[in-house]
């Protein structure tokens, strides 16, 4: 799990207060966000935070579906743009061989 920031959404959201990454991988990831559907086919820019690093990342991803969970919504990605290296990094972070 990485803490994430919104930075820019198609949906015009405005009352973000907490996003977190799960399940991360290399062709998307799953958002977890504790308020609002956000629609399928729209586009979002994210920053996640790596404490451990002391560093932040952006990437650009595309809804491709979202689902009500436990007083939230669990919103999943598909990454359009990102640093290649980056995410190669993250990958063998958080699943080492």
């Amino acid at each position: 799990m990485f803490p994430a920031k919104l930075i820019k959404s198609e949906d015009k959201l405005k009352l973000i207060e907490r996003l977190s990454i799960h399940d991360f991988s290399r062709e998307g990831l799953k958002l977890k966000i504790n308020f609002v559907s956000l629609k399928p086919g729209s586009s979002m820019e994210l920053e996640l935070y790596f404490p451990e690093k002391g560093e932040s990342i952006s990437l650009i991803a595309e809804i491709v579906w979202s689902k009500g969970v436990e007083n939230s919504m669990e919103v999943g990605l598909k990454i359009k743009k990102m640093d290649e290296e980056t995410k190669n990094e993250i990958l063998s972070w958080i699943a080492p061989k």
